[in-house]
């Protein structure tokens, strides 16, 4: 386990020094002499507290998983927010995190290192938005007969494909036709019957119980 941040300020200065040569350089091209001069340490320091460059990014990742949206989890409430906020596509260059995030991927093909880091920022992923999936359940955003695992990893693949698409520099779809399809996909994950429920407790005229009545010829 990656100790806590403050137990060993050497230790997070060559994690924060590895991030910018990771984000900078990919991983291929960042040897460890990059990591130490960026951190302004010996080499010493790093293999007193890491078995390899592989060892580093690990922990990067790890480490960068506890702060992804952390500071915008208090903002969410649903489900549907967190697919809403992950779905919007966003311009200019990535961040350092978001930059070694995708590196990892391209490591993990090859490294089961790093793709158990990356295991254990999903876990820590999902840990977090449990309570998300509770409101969700509880108040039809998704219905009883989805598997909201299923749903969950619909949401990171998004993401994903996303931070793929801008670190590519792909042109982005027009804003306003983007969000009315994720809208539209997030729609789709709901109960109908709750939909139904919360349609007629808002429009109680539109859904009455008065039978029709004949309209005289």
């Amino acid at each position: 386990m990656l100790p806590g941040s403050g137990d060993d300020p050497l230790r997070d200065r060559l994690i924060a020094a590895a991030l910018r040569v990771f984000a900078r350089k990919g991983f291929e091209g960042t040897r460890i002499l990059d990591i130490v001069r960026e951190a302004g340490l010996s080499t010493g320091a790093v293999y007193g507290r890491f078995r390899s460059k592989t060892d580093l990014l690990r922990e990067a990742v790890v480490r960068g998983s506890r702060h992804t949206g952390r500071s915008d989890m208090p903002s969410l409430r649903r489900v549907a927010d967190l697919i809403s906020q992950g779905g919007q596509v966003t311009t200019g260059p990535l961040t350092d995190e978001e930059a070694v995030r995708l590196e990892a991927f391209v490591v993990a093909r090859r490294d089961p290192e790093v793709a158990a880091a990356l295991g254990e920022a999903q876990s820590t992923f999902r840990r977090r938005v449990q309570p998300l999936v509770d409101a969700a359940i509880a108040d039809g955003t998704v219905a009883p007969d989805l598997d909201a695992e299923a749903v969950l990893y619909l949401v990171r693949t998004i993401q994903l494909g996303l931070l793929l698409q801008r670190g590519a520099g792909t042109r982005a779809p027009d804003p306003a036709a983007w969000r009315s399809l994720i809208q539209r996909i997030v729609s789709s994950f709901g109960d109908p019957a709750a939909a139904a429920l919360e349609a007629t407790a808002a429009h109680p005229d539109v859904h009455s119980d008065t039978p029709n009545r004949s309209v005289p010829t």
